[in-house]
Formats: structure tokens, sequence, C-alpha cells
């Protein structure tokens, strides 16, 4: 009987888990809320504790990957502006550079401007 138990209990927390797994964010808590809420329906108290337990860990590890991907999403869009700004760093250093071979006067002072106009 306690083996019986056991694999019902590993059953129905696989179940109960995989409720709120592939959710998008927007659905998450309800999978989350249906895990709890089928949890309760369990009438031995241990695999009721141990259904909830899974539900818990299943919103928790949620919450990190949403957290992670947040994270990459965010250090991807410094990469891509940092790298940007060192382009135009570049460019402007470039421009500034080439506008000194001109020939003194108002040729080269429109070149430099030209060239401030980087930013």
């Amino acid at each position: 009987m306690g083996r019986v138990n056991g694999t019902l209990v590993a059953l129905v927390v696989c179940g109960l888990v995989a409720a709120g797994c592939g959710s998008s964010s927007s659905s998450s808590n309800s999978a989350v809320s249906k895990c709890k809420n089928a949890a309760k329906s369990i009438s031995n108290s241990q695999a009721r504790s141990v259904a909830e337990q899974a539900c818990t860990s299943a919103a928790k590890a949620e919450t990190q990957i949403t957290n992670a991907v947040s994270t990459a999403a965010k250090s991807a869009t410094n990469a891509v502006t940092n790298a940007g700004q060192s382009t135009k760093s570049a460019a402007k250093q470039a421009c500034l550079s080439a506008a000194q071979n001109a020939p003194a006067g108002n040729i080269r002072d429109q070149a430099v401007a030209g060239c401030n106009q980087i930013k």
C-alpha cells in the first residue's frame, strides 16, 4: 500500500507541476493557482503537502527563469547600445583626423564642424 501511495503521489505531483509549465507569464499565476487548488483536494495530508511544495517550487523556478531572461535582455540591449556608441565615437575620431588633413581655414573648420555633429 505504501508503494502505491508513493507512486500515486509522484504522479499527482508531476501532473500538478506540469500544469504550471510552458505557460506564458500572463497565465502563470493562474497555472500556479490551479496547481495549488488541485493540491488542496488531495485527501492524504502527506501527499497534499508534497504536491503543495511542488507547486511552490514550480512558481519559484518560473520567477527565476523570468528574471534571468529579463537580465539577459537588458544585458543584450546595453551591449548593443554600447557598441553603437563606440562605433559613433570611432567614426567621429576618424572624421576629425581626416578633417585635420584638410587645408587650414574655412574648409577645415566646416569639416570639423561636420564631424562634431556626430553624437
